[in-house]
């Protein structure tokens, strides 16, 4: 079991990264979410995922299709605190769109960077994210 799960970006000094797993040897239904990227840093502490498997599916389905896809493919918390939004340009490269806001309501702060994960990365993440989230294996 690892204590944190990075996605670092293969272009940039961005990272997201989980943390702080709620409750911690089960399927984790809060997590702390910590974003930078060159002059961006941000913290949430506690997102609420709901299910967690369903975070897990979207990376499986990235590494899956790791040779590209048409549009985007999304995720988001239950509340919209974080929401994640993948392309591909074909070439092997997945931008990731991460949005962390504070909270639900439209006053809360937001941030907005881009993640670029090499296909390589695609398929060690995906495993890394069922033993983080404790998720069901597929």
């Amino acid at each position: 079991m690892s204590d944190e799960l990075t996605i670092k970006s293969s272009s940039s000094s961005g990272k997201l990264k989980f943390s702080e797993q709620q409750p911690a040897n089960s399927p984790v239904e809060y997590i702390r979410v910590n974003l930078e990227d060159r002059e961006l840093a941000a913290s949430t502490s506690r997102i609420y995922l709901y299910k967690p498997d369903d975070l897990v599916a979207f990376l499986d389905e990235l590494a899956r299709e790791w040779k590209g896809w048409q549009g985007e493919k999304e995720w988001k918390s239950v509340e919209g605190d974080l929401a994640l939004s993948g392309t591909a340009d074909g070439l092997g490269v997945v931008a990731l769109r991460v949005t962390l806001k504070s909270g639900p309501y439209e006053d809360d702060w937001c941030v907005q960077t881009v993640i670029h994960v090499d296909a390589g990365q695609l398929e060690d993440l995906a495993v890394k994210a069922k033993a983080f989230f404790h998720a069901a294996q597929r």
